[in-house]
């Protein structure tokens, strides 16, 4: 692709601060309670049944993407609705009924799905987790896509929360809840490149919100390590 990708609009969530430029160096919050997560723009139908993970991610892109047409969605998380496959897990140990509603909504592309349904979107969607660098090959998912389809929009969503109790000796990387989404587009001239590069020190926070304060600054570049691949993204020049 000749030219880099533009952010069209953003949508940026967490406990700590709606600002990105002050998430990174924002101490991780307690727990987040359900009703702290913003939900107005979902449909209250919906809402009932959508787990606190579900929430943010449809909020943000539905912030994101109000006044965008977007072609394309790519919705992106680590470890996805980890938290209400345990308790679906629990209760099979526990030999009690399983909730059908959590059942449907535990799938990896539970995000999606929902925000596709509320706004009758029928425009394809792909749904990716790939470890800590899970937020650069969403990125690269949607390169992909606009470089045969230069001339229309990405919706990239980014989302995680911490795993559950059990899952956290296995963790590597900090637990920091997290909502991100951006409509993308090629840019007429310069733009937001991202290239691989030689392994660094590993970053242990969310990767997409580093990135985002990053592409709110002035600064030239931002490279960070994430499962053990280099990343930098690099302002191309006009």
């Amino acid at each position: 692709m000749q030219n880099g990708l533009e952010i069209l609009s953003w949508s940026f969530w967490s406990p700590e601060t709606r600002q990105p430029q002050e998430w990174p160096a924002s101490a991780p919050s307690p727990p987040v309670p359900a009703a702290a997560v913003p939900t107005h723009l979902i449909p209250a139908l919906h809402r009932r049944r959508m787990s606190t993970l579900s929430k943010m991610a449809v909020q943000v892109a539905l912030e994101a993407a109000a006044a965008q047409h977007t072609d394309f969605l790519v919705f992106c998380s680590q470890h996805g609705e980890l938290n209400r496959t345990r308790e679906l897990l629990a209760a099979i140990v526990g030999r009690t009924e399983l909730s059908p509603a959590s059942f449907s909504q535990s799938v990896h592309n539970a995000a999606v799905g929902l925000f596709s349904i509320i706004t009758a979107s029928r425009v394809p969607a792909t749904s990716l987790a790939a470890g800590a660098g899970t937020f650069a090959y969403g990125w690269i998912e949607a390169e992909a896509f606009l470089a045969t389809n230069p001339g229309e929009r990405v919706l990239l969503v980014n989302y995680d929360e911490p795993v559950p109790e059990e899952y956290r000796p296995f963790t590597t990387h900090d637990q920091r809840t997290h909502a991100l989404a951006l409509v993308l587009g090629v840019a007429a001239s310069g733009g937001l490149t991202l290239a691989s590069s030689a392994a660094g020190e590993e970053e242990r926070r969310p990767v997409a919100p580093l990135f985002l304060a990053w592409a709110l600054s002035a600064r030239p570049d931002f490279a960070v390590t994430a499962g053990g691949q280099g990343w930098v993204w690099r302002r191309a020049r006009p």
